[in-house]
């Protein structure tokens, strides 16, 4: 049954697309692109932060448009998330709709459009490697600005609308970075704002929680001073300010934060370090409804190393693997990661062009 609704769907938007696309492509430019996606993820070690498990499965996320000015088009299409060996059963169909502006300083997207948009990949702290798998989309408004020595991305992703049953929720976030004159040293933050709201006709023991994070960093990119093709070190501070209003008290967990990323030819190490206070305060009681971060960041200390290797990188391509420690106190968590990507659109741009 599953399966047959699935196709529907998909047969559906696929009529859709077959008749308008010669209407569309003989009025102004018709675009489309196909995003597709394979994740090996094999976590073997300790539980007592994130489940030891496999993630197996393939996302699918095509897309069609029309471009109406030559900063101006609007795309819709679908994200089908489809589990490895399960046959039909386990798969997600989410929408993909929204309007975007490329402009030469600024840009912008409304709607439900890929996170892919986004100038860099919000860090560990911000986003998980589980989300990353399975929320593709933004869902709310993007604001970007970028020049030669710095970048803006500005975002309101509204995660979930209140319901009987459904709290509201949304996050506000900010990241900027700068790097002025030769550019190896560089300046940049994040901050966000996530709020956890009530659903309708909420019981009484239901409370709004006002999360906020901060991210202040300073860095240096020493790939002139060193044979490597990438080496870049940033330096910073993590600050946690919130209010869960079952206490109606603020707590504010801090720390630093360090992260060093080097690549030569086609591999590459990267390493995140946290000490401090631990930054998600209510997640033994709301978990990842509330937190978008890596679950370690519950803990006062926390070690990443990732290790990769480009088995195939082209401007159609990139075919990675790696392998990710996970340290944290009396907890260790190992991952064996193989994923490829696959991303076609009507220019046959270079794989590494992020705006699109």
């Amino acid at each position: 049954m599953r399966a047959t609704s699935a196709l529907s769907r998909i047969s559906i938007l696929l009529s859709i697309f077959a008749i308008f696309s010669p209407l569309l492509a003989t009025a102004q430019e018709l675009t489309w692109s196909v995003d597709f996606e394979t994740v090996f993820d094999n976590r073997e070690g300790d539980n007592s932060n994130t489940d030891t498990k496999t993630y197996f499965f393939t996302n699918l996320a095509p897309e069609i448009g029309v471009r109406f000015t030559p900063t101006d088009r609007i795309s819709g299409g679908v994200v089908w998330n489809q589990p490895i060996g399960n046959e039909w059963d386990g798969y997600r169909i989410s929408p993909t709709l929204y309007y975007r502006h490329t402009g030469k300083r600024w840009s912008a997207s409304l709607g439900m459009f890929p996170r892919t948009q986004l100038r860099q990949e919000l860090p560990g702290f911000l986003w998980s490697d589980s989300l990353t798998y399975f929320q593709r989309n933004i869902r709310g408004a993007l604001v970007q600005y970028h020049s030669r020595d710095a970048f803006i991305d500005f975002y309101l992703d509204w995660r979930q609308m209140q319901t009987e049953t459904k709290r509201e929720a949304f996050n506000i976030v900010f990241h900027g970075e700068w790097r002025p004159g030769s550019r190896s040293f560089l300046a940049g933050g994040h901050v966000m704002m996530n709020h956890y709201a009530l659903t309708k006709n909420s019981p009484e023991n239901e409370h709004i929680v006002d999360n906020f994070l901060v991210n202040p960093y300073v860095g240096l990119d020493l790939k002139r001073a060193t044979g490597l093709d990438s080496l870049v070190v940033k330096a910073g501070a993590l600050i946690t300010v919130e209010r869960n209003r079952a206490y109606d008290n603020w707590t504010a967990p801090a720390g630093g934060w360090l992260e060093i990323l080097g690549e030569w030819k086609w591999l590459g190490l990267k390493n995140s370090l946290y000490a401090g206070g631990r930054l998600f305060p209510s997640y033994d009681e709301l978990g990842s409804a509330l937190y978008q971060g890596e679950p370690y960041y519950r803990n006062k200390f926390y070690n990443r190393t990732d290790v990769y290797a480009r088995i195939i990188r082209n401007k159609w391509i990139d075919f990675q693997a790696s392998l990710n420690f996970n340290v944290t106190p009396g907890s260790f968590i190992f991952y064996q990661r193989l994923t490829v990507r696959v991303y076609l659109d009507q220019l046959n741009c270079p794989f590494s062009r992020k705006k699109r």
